[in-house]
This record gives C-alpha cells, structure tokens and sequence, in this order.
C-alpha cells in the first residue's frame, strides 16, 4: 500500500463517519417535520370542530 492509499483510506472512514453523522441527523429531522405537520393537521381539526382540543402537557378542563 502506498502512502496515497492511506491517505484515502483515512479520509474514505471519515467520510463514512459523517455520511451515517447526517443520515441519522436526517431521520431526526424527519421525525421532527412529521411531528409538526401532524400538529398543524390536528390544530385544523380543532378549528373546523372535527376534534375536540386535549393536551398531554397540561390540563384542558374548563377550556370547554
């Protein structure tokens, strides 16, 4: 092996280290559009009256 081939080598496993770096920075913000683009849906669901409001974070009641 010649000193060239280490070289790329070296930089050809730092490429694979920041591929799967951003493939997986990718599915989190994937997750995250999903996320939102649910919540939007609901708050459209609440306002046309097709759901009824509820929040896991605090209490609803009295918010009738």
């Amino acid at each position: 092996m010649f000193n060239g081939e280490i070289i790329y080598s070296r930089k050809t496993k730092i490429l694979d280290i920041k591929l799967c770096e951003l493939e997986h920075k990718k599915e989190e913000i994937e997750e995250a559009i999903t996320f939102v683009k649910w919540k939007k849906n609901f708050y459209q669901d609440v306002i046309v009256g097709r759901t009824k409001y509820f929040s896991n974070l605090t209490s609803t009641e009295g918010d009738d």
